[in-house]
């Protein structure tokens, strides 16, 4: 029971899309390879279990079955495939929920899924060579990585082997290996895929830059479907009324609170993130946070 009481801590906790999003990974992965098992020692073909999951290039096929355009994202069946996935999640979605806020990082990864998922239908309607099925994290994840990258690019990151390296340099090698090499291979709809993913990261975080949070609308979904499922503790304690800060006081707030965040990213640009004095890390913890 331990296990399960986690599982729901997890899921009930705020400000913890990252976990949540490994966590629905793995435990669909071990799921479908499980009942993938079951089946095949029952004499059955998974295969039927494996058209609801993933996503199809055909759309007749996809209009019976639009439910898998969101599952795709989240299912994987080979090993190696959901451990790479999640380690690039892990390692960059940390970096990005320091900069932009854990509460976004679900909403990025599901809009950039979306993109990647209709960019490869559109293609496989178009381009013969890319037809076919779609499963996997990494439209979602590349939506992650390059937004990442485009909000910190000077962000420097120790990599295995290689030592201190530019965030921006390891997402356009990232961006460059899975997506354009060998575009023409067997996986061209899974590359094409990450394009889709990219777009949507890159133009979120010129957006969100400028002040102009382009998951707002799929956050607060997100947030209400959640609090669905949180208890909160009975409290027989008076809260006192507190009056609300007018529109105008608080917009200039948050523009100012935004101008400094963009101050410390700029020296960050130019100095590195150790050039911050704790003030100014406090603050970007802080202000990530109530992002």
């Amino acid at each position: 029971m331990s296990i399960i009481n986690d599982i729901k801590n997890t899921f009930s906790m705020k400000h913890n899309g990252l976990n949540r999003l490994l966590l629905v990974n793995v435990l669909l992965f071990l799921a479908a390879n499980l009942t993938k098992g079951i089946l095949g020692l029952a004499g059955y073909s998974f295969t039927p279990v494996h058209l609801q999951l993933a996503l199809n290039s055909n759309f007749s096929f996809f209009a019976e079955h639009f439910w898998t355009l969101f599952t795709y994202m989240f299912y994987h069946l080979d090993f190696f495939h959901i451990f790479f996935n999640m380690l690039w999640l892990y390692s960059i979605g940390n970096v990005f929920a320091e900069f932009i806020g854990s509460k976004r990082i679900v909403a990025v990864y599901v809009l950039g899924g979306l993109a990647g998922g209709i960019l490869f239908m559109l293609a496989g309607n178009f381009l013969p060579g890319s037809r076919g099925l779609l499963l996997g994290a990494s439209a979602g994840v590349m939506a992650i990585v390059i937004a990442t990258a485009v909000y910190a690019p000077n962000l420097v990151m120790n990599v295995f082997l290689l030592g201190p390296v530019r965030l921006k340099y390891i997402a356009l090698v990232c961006f460059i290996l899975t997506s354009l090499i060998d575009i023409d291979s067997s996986n061209t709809g899974g590359k094409i895929s990450h394009i889709g993913g990219a777009a949507f990261g890159l133009i979120f975080a010129l957006q969100y830059r400028k002040g102009n949070d382009l998951t707002r609308g799929l956050t607060g979904i997100l947030d209400s479907i959640l609090n669905l499922f949180s208890r909160k503790p009975r409290s027989n304690v008076k809260v006192a009324y507190k009056r609300p800060i007018p529109d105008d006081v608080y917009n200039e707030r948050k523009v100012n609170e935004q101008k400094k965040v963009n101050e410390i990213l700029d020296k960050i640009s130019r100095s590195g993130y150790e050039s911050l004095s704790k003030d100014e890390k406090d603050f970007l913890f802080n202000a990530s946070r109530k992002m």
